[in-house]
């Protein structure tokens, strides 16, 4: 239960309205508890009695109570049902927070489907019980205490004999609970499972289709679903298992209470009336312990739900502000950017023994464009990730104007630096919005003026709502090329210190190229830009060229002094770039 104890901090801020719940679950057992006396009364001095205005006089009240129940249980169940929306809203909002702040080294090993199944999921089991689970429990348990007292101020002998039987129920409710736990742990980790085949092959579609893999991707699917089919059967069992048994056990107290209570009016020791009441009072006993399994099975639902939330609540976020950040002066923008690596050691947090950069050593210079080069696990995308604090160094240092990244405060230094990735991602917005993400106050000129830069304008005029055209969920309604020069757009809308591009043409076509590449000349003029580049035009065009090799600095300086060196960069040039430089002849 400790993983139900932490949904208190969420449910305080709604006290007002638990109060009302609480109100309203009293004044429904109140209620309740009259409904069998007044029938008793109803019987013994109406309808024994033969009087039929007395008969009539509490069945009248009887009504009245009634209605009066109904009415309390309607404002109950209205109540915890916002409480119950209540707290899992602000629940999912703290767990979303939570998500954006989290480091990219959490993404790396956490799915993106587990996220998601956790988010929708894991949240209804919480939001079950809170919604309906625990107000029930609660309402249910002071019922069966509540009815118990009085049973036994009507007759505690034939009380204890309803009860014995009862007390056989206490070893398979124990069994159940140790057996449900684990069964629903298996539930909810399968259908993270599940959901994440499901996102995959989603967000994956168009490779699936390229390579003709539908019946891969469907059979996928199916052994996962059949494998969540499986594990909630193994769930159901136990419940078809432990319910029958519990309702055997309620059924044969009530027998009992039949057979005996039959006896003592035969007896005269018990009048019809009380007979009639305490039968009525003995389903308020009966009734929660039928429902023992539901409660046991939503509670140990919502247990391993919270225990999957509260992974993410209680994930480390490595990567956040000192205690005393520093903010950027503001300054002209092509007068700063440096960017200098010092003895730069690091490694990737899942793979903490394997370093991808060792005593890294570079100055980029502000207004430098700087290309980086290597093989496969050179370290170029690692040089990258640090200066915007994506990652932070196992040891060494990343200044940027002289200054620690680590000592910037975190938003702060990243409204400093604009990022294009190889793999563009649009959101499901507007053109508009796309490019306006990092600035999201800027004017629609501003906007007009940034995609004129990035060559998106021509296109984006032809578009059926123009800038306000939807563009799909990934850009899926645009090009590859068109999704890199929207990229290029929203970077240059920033107007940053630094600009990093992640072979940020290599998506567009030779004729495209060069129209970014004409319009991004002008815009990093002065600035601070970081390149990883495929493309000889972008190369040659660089103040320097550095080469990476096992994470540090094999070779740096212009194009012709590297190949004239006929080093690393050599061998790299005639292996990678050769080929266009013929073509770029011809």
């Amino acid at each position: 239960m400790e993983y139900l104890k932490r949904l208190l901090p969420f449910a305080r801020p709604h006290r007002r309205r638990i109060v009302w719940v609480l109100v309203f679950t009293i004044g429904a057992l109140v209620t309740n508890l009259m409904v069998p006396q007044l029938l008793g009364f109803a019987v013994d001095h109406g309808v024994i009695a033969l009087d039929l205005q007395a008969t009539l006089f509490w069945c009248a009240v009887l009504v009245g109570v009634a209605a009066l129940r109904s009415l309390f249980y309607y404002l109950q169940g209205v109540y915890q049902g916002m409480v119950g929306t209540d707290v899992v809203r602000d629940l999912r909002n703290a767990l979303y927070r939570k998500l954006q702040y989290l480091p990219f080294a959490y993404y790396t090993k956490m799915p993106t489907g587990q996220i998601m199944s956790r988010m929708l999921s894991d949240m209804d089991g919480v939001e079950q019980f809170v919604a309906f689970g625990f107000t029930a429990m609660v309402t249910e348990v002071s019922t069966f205490v509540f009815t118990l007292i009085v049973l036994l101020s009507l007759d505690w002998k034939l009380t204890l004999i309803a009860l014995a039987p009862m007390l056989l129920m206490y070893f398979p409710i124990v069994r159940f609970r140790l057996r449900l736990d684990p069964a629903w742990d298996a539930v909810r980790e399968q259908m993270g499972r599940l959901t994440t085949v499901l996102q995959e092959n989603v967000s994956g579609v168009r490779v699936v289709k390229a390579f003709g893999r539908e019946p891969y991707a469907i059979a996928q699917f199916a052994r996962e679903n059949a494998l969540n089919r499986q594990r909630n059967i193994e769930r159901g069992l136990l419940e078809a298992h432990a319910f029958p048994a519990m309702d055997f056990i309620s059924g044969f107290s009530f027998l009992m209470v039949i057979l005996v209570g039959a006896l003592q009016i035969v007896n005269g020791a018990l009048t019809l009336g009380v007979f009639t009441a305490f039968t009525w009072y003995i389903w308020s006993l009966i009734w929660p312990i039928r429902l023992m399994g539901w409660f046991i099975s939503i509670s140990r639902q919502a247990v391993a739900s919270c225990k999957r939330l509260f992974e993410i609540l209680d994930a480390p976020i490595t990567i956040s502000d000192g205690t005393n950040v520093r903010t950027f002066e503001r300054v002209h923008v092509q007068t700063s950017g440096r960017v200098v690596f010092e003895e730069v050691c690091f490694s990737y947090p899942d793979d903490p023994d394997t370093n991808v950069l060792c005593g890294l050593n570079l100055t980029v210079e502000p207004g430098q464009t700087v290309v980086i080069l290597g093989g496969t696990g050179s370290g170029k995308s690692s040089v990258i990730n640090l200066v915007p604090r994506f990652y932070d160094v196992n040891s060494g240092r990343v200044l940027v104007d002289g200054v620690d990244v680590r000592e910037y405060k975190l938003a702060d230094l990243r409204s400093q630096i604009a990022i294009v990735p190889q793999e563009t991602f649009l959101f499901s917005a507007t053109l508009r919005d796309n490019i306006r993400f990092g600035k999201p106050d800027a004017t629609d000129d501003e906007v007009i003026a940034a995609a004129k830069v990035a060559q998106v304008h021509e296109f984006a005029e032809k578009l059926p709502k123009g800038y306000d055209t939807v563009v799909g969920e990934r850009g899926v309604g645009l090009s590859g090329g068109q999704r890199q020069r929207v990229a290029l757009a929203r970077a240059v809308l920033m107007n940053p210190r630094i600009l990093i591009l992640d072979e940020a043409t290599s998506a567009v076509d030779t004729q495209t190229e060069a129209l970014i590449q004409q319009a991004m000349a002008e815009v990093m003029k002065g600035r601070t830009s970081i390149v990883i580049a495929q493309r000889l035009s972008t190369i040659k065009h660089a103040d320097k060229i550095v080469v990476l090799k096992d994470g540090k600095v094999a070779e740096e300086g212009t194009h012709e002094q590297l190949y004239a060196r006929g080093g690393e960069y050599r061998a790299l040039y005639d292996l990678q770039f050769r080929d266009q430089e013929a073509r770029a002849r011809m």
